[in-house]
């Protein structure tokens, strides 16, 4: 019998914008599992007392989303960690259906879910409806990385920690470099140091319908094409064409 798992939220927010968002905080105090609040601030510190004894609040002079990601997980005390964004819901009865997998299959460095928008479509309309596992770097795998979104993933803290992965700092909302990407390349971090990814078929988050990757701009397509750099080397030049009219297409229908 595998041992009982412990399972936490690390949630990021930038000027205490958490607090607007009435659905997530109350859901937040119904959950008794660890949870990490990481709000970045120049004038509006989040107040710990706010919050239950089970809620760590980190006040952070820190910028952008790659940094504030790095020290909740670094921070939580817990085995797999449920990333949130500051404009998200929670789906808490499929949340346990999830933390019953994992608890029966808790070898995966990542499992990524399923994500709907608050206008209740799902993210994409060709989730996969069975549980399946990526082991391997295979082209169709790495194609299939990036269609999976920060608010579908739940990492595994210990094989993170254990192979030295962090998201790099220069990938994410409110970087220096590149505004997109970052759960990209850590998810082909991952697979890189053998890590196994595990799909669960079940909704957990919901999400405004637009995000950082989802709106077509010169910066999100460079972004992109520095994330598939990294990943396809040259190859990267033909996905990114298809990245491109893809793109242009929705664009302009």
């Amino acid at each position: 019998m595998n041992k009982e798992i412990t399972f936490g939220y690390a949630v990021s927010t930038v000027e205490s914008r958490l607090l607007d968002n009435v659905d997530f905080l109350a859901q937040l105090k119904q959950v008794t599992d660890p949870v990490v609040i990481v709000n970045q601030f120049r004038t509006r510190p989040l107040e710990a007392q706010k919050f239950s004894e089970n809620v760590q609040v980190i006040n952070s002079e820190s910028r952008g989303l790659s940094q504030s990601r790095n020290i909740g997980l670094s921070t939580i005390d817990a085995d797999y960690v449920m990333i949130c964004d500051d404009d998200i819901s929670l789906m808490l009865e499929n949340i346990n259906r999830v933390k019953e997998e994992i608890q029966k299959n808790p070898e995966a460095a990542l499992f990524f879910t399923q994500l709907k928008k608050t206008t209740g479509e799902l993210w994409r309309q060709n989730y996969e409806s069975k549980s399946f596992s990526i082991t391997e770097e295979s082209f169709s795998a790495l194609r299939r990385i990036q269609r999976i979104n920060s608010m579908e993933q739940v990492y595994n803290r210990r094989f993170l920690a254990d192979q030295n992965l962090v998201f790099d700092t220069r990938f994410g909302a409110g970087s220096e470099g590149f505004q997109l990407g970052e759960e990209t390349l850590m998810t082909w971090s991952i697979l890189k140091s053998g890590g196994i990814l595990r799909y669960l078929p079940f909704v957990t988050r919901v999400h405004p319908p637009l995000s950082s990757g989802s709106v077509f701009s010169v910066e999100s397509a460079r972004a992109v094409l520095a994330v598939q750099w990294k990943i396809f080397g040259l190859v990267s030049l033909l996905t990114f064409s298809g990245y491109l009219l893809k793109s242009l297409f929705r664009k302009i229908t």
